[in-house]
């Protein structure tokens, strides 16, 4: 019964967690920050805009700096649900440190 509750577990969760998600919808949204940026400092470029442009600069380099804390908090709850007492290591040892649901062999 119980193998049988681990396969249906792995068959339903299908969707990535939500803040791998947040991550992944983040780094889209960077990258089109900056390549609108750089376009957009082409086209002041291309019409003779001869002003500073440091708002461009922080356009581009505030939503990169925030992508930095969000990954760098993101590491942080990752590095403790997987040591001892954290969520994901607590139910790998309840299973036995056990995943036959991939290629990875049994710890």
């Amino acid at each position: 019964m119980a193998a049988h509750m681990k396969e249906q577990v792995v068959k339903t969760k299908t969707r990535p967690d939500f803040s791998k998600k947040l991550i992944s919808d983040i780094r889209w949204l960077l990258w089109a920050v900056t390549l609108g940026g750089l376009l957009l400092a082409a086209y002041c470029i291309h019409n003779g805009y001869v002003g500073s442009l440091p708002w461009l600069s922080a356009m581009v380099g505030l939503p990169w700096t925030a992508h930095g804390v969000v990954c760098s908090f993101y590491l942080n709850m990752a590095k403790s649900d997987h040591k001892e007492g954290g969520i994901t290591f607590e139910a790998a040892k309840n299973a036995d440190f056990d995943y036959n649901g991939g290629d990875a062999p049994a710890i």
